[in-house]
């Protein structure tokens, strides 16, 4: 890699805008250009994802505007993974869709985008009738979440709040 020097006035970190991506990978709630949004909770054991429509963006065709909210999420669900460095059992629950084809359309789409954009091991099985996709990826190191934040000292372990070098970063 060639290191070159940054002299330009404006912050680095505002021009590729990483402290909104940050923020966005310390959110529970990620959302959609379309108008939906994507939740993300990670307990110990599993981290879940889920989907919602939010406003709805179709009038004549609502199974074409769920697909097209799904596929949106299935490639912010792949940059979060990577962002948040989620690793383990992750359960993706996408909004219901009446079509088996649509159905393959995603999980396609969900395939591909994982191996184009992320460098992890993963193994996804198929997409279920209820629009569920259980996945492992592979873990690495600690998460964002493990990197930026320490438990409450307050509650004890039911809320986070941001290091201090988070902070002084800020």
């Amino acid at each position: 890699y060639k290191i070159k020097f940054y002299g330009e006035q404006q912050d680095l970190f505002e021009r590729y805008n990483i402290n909104k991506q940050i923020q966005d990978g310390l959110s529970e709630k990620v959302h959609l250009k379309s108008g939906g949004s994507i939740i993300i909770e990670t307990t110990q054991a599993m981290t879940v994802v889920d989907v919602n429509t939010g406003r709805y963006t179709g009038k004549s065709d609502l199974e074409e505007t769920i697909l097209q909210t799904n596929l949106e999420a299935a490639e912010e669900v792949v940059r979060q993974l990577r962002l948040r460095n989620i690793g383990g059992l992750i359960v993706i629950d996408f909004i219901d869709m009446m079509h088996h084809n649509n159905r393959q359309k995603l999980f396609k789409f969900f395939e591909r985008m994982l191996k184009e954009r992320d460098k992890f091991q993963s193994v996804v099985l198929k997409i279920s009738e209820f629009g569920i996709v259980q996945m492992t990826r592979k873990r690495s190191g600690k998460t964002l979440a493990q990197e930026l934040t320490q438990t409450c000292p307050t509650c004890n372990g039911l809320g986070y709040i941001k290091t201090i070098q988070t902070i002084a970063y800020n």
